[in-house]
């Protein structure tokens, strides 16, 4: 069935995706980068790749902050172009995906204003592609933030596709530790919840809800594009379990009165889910985080990669941090890995998902050499850059 419809519909914007591959950085690409001595000859050396000409209209010096974010730019045009030929129920995906890059924007502009700054202040730091109608007016120079949150929480938690996420983590946030979820929130309650909660573990579980969400809608569309696509999203589950885990270690979220906090933030899908999680819910150390992943020899062998790292944290002793990689930069290794692989099988959906996921290690890469550029430290290039579809030998 799938070879007989998919490509009626979505094969155009596949083969579109499949082409943009071919614009990827290659290995002579890092290597004339890497040789850069100022951001001016990173400048050149981009120019000479499918990026193109995008920093020609920006003046001197250069910044590493101009280069990110007009790298996110031109990758939100492509995503547009890309989703401006889509489909249901393909366009429904896309939004999907938005939709992690809506949460960033909008946990980012009410930590600005919980910290008496105008959203319009903010506009450099502003994902491209989280960005909604509703966000023009409240970035617009005449929006009043002295208003409180009443036109947040109508634009922002009512207007927008997150908007059930949000609404599910206020009525929650907004409890005695032992009562259920409220019934709903009144909109002169909002600024009062929102003051008393700490907005990372906000973004962590409205990330959740997306991704359970996501992974809700992946499995309905059933053939490849859950096989492929629902693998990339139990490894991005089983991940985000190990990173809340191993961060939350030496710190209040391992302590009995908080461990709540911490499990709440677990999807509940994923390779992990539920055995592994149930054991990773009790752990309070790395011993035991260590022996609930005994039977995932996958995710052993990464937490044993980084065991240092954390044990040289615990003692607080930073020299030693150096040299070990954390389980972030060892966890985009491995995501890239699968991410190359989706393009391997043929009509899916998770193309679409692992390009824009490459891209964004792509920028990452381009963003982690020009700081070691800045600071006259390239012998640590090859630390953390990830390359992408290297040449097979």
């Amino acid at each position: 069935m799938e070879l007989s419809i998919f490509n009626v519909n979505h094969g155009f914007t596949e083969a579109v995706v499949r082409g943009l591959r071919s614009g990827f950085l290659g290995p002579e690409d890092y290597r004339r980068l890497a040789t850069a001595d100022t951001l001016e000859d990173m400048r050149s050396a981009l120019e000479e790749t499918d990026y193109g000409t995008f920093l020609q209209d920006e003046p001197s010096p250069l910044l590493v902050s101009t280069i990110s974010k007009k790298c996110y730019e031109k990758l939100a045009d492509e995503f547009r172009y890309v989703k401006a030929q889509a489909v249901e129920p393909l366009s429904t995906f896309l939004d999907f995906m938005s939709r992690e890059k809506m949460i960033d924007n909008v946990c980012m502009i009410i930590q600005g204003l919980l910290n008496g700054k105008a959203p319009v202040e903010l506009q450099e730091k502003v994902h491209p592609l989280g960005v909604f109608d509703g966000m023009k007016v409240i970035m617009s120079e005449s929006f009043d933030a002295q208003n409180g949150f009443d036109d947040i929480y109508r634009i922002f938690l009512v207007d927008t596709p997150i908007g059930p996420y949000f609404e599910e983590y206020l009525k929650t946030a907004d409890r005695e530790k032992d009562e259920g979820p409220r019934a709903g929130i009144e909109t002169s309650q909002v600024g009062g919840i929102l003051t008393k909660q700490d907005l990372e573990l906000m973004r962590a579980a409205l990330k959740k809800a997306w991704l359970e969400d996501f992974n809700s809608f992946v499995e309905a569309q059933g053939g490849t594009t859950s096989e492929v696509m629902g693998h990339m999203l139990k490894m991005e589950a089983d991940f985000r379990v190990l990173l809340v885990t191993l961060n939350a270690l030496n710190t209040d979220l391992s302590t009995e009165s908080k461990i709540h906090e911490r499990s709440a933030l677990y999807p509940e899908f994923g390779y992990l889910f539920p055995e592994g999680t149930r054991e990773l819910r009790k752990a309070v150390n790395e011993t035991m985080v260590r022996a609930s992943l005994e039977p995932y020899a996958k995710y052993l062998q990464l937490f044993d990669q980084v065991k240092q790292f954390y044990e040289a944290e615990s003692e607080g002793n930073s020299k030693s941090i150096a040299g070990f990689q954390s389980i972030e930069d060892l966890v985009y290794a491995e995501n890239v890995h699968a991410y190359e692989m989706a393009f391997e099988q043929q009509y899916h959906f998770g193309i679409f998902y692992a390009w824009v996921k490459l891209k964004e290690q792509e920028i990452r890469n381009i963003r982690w050499i020009a700081n070691m550029v800045i600071l006259g430290t390239k012998e640590h290039i090859d630390d953390t850059v990830v390359p992408i579809f290297q040449p097979r030998m």
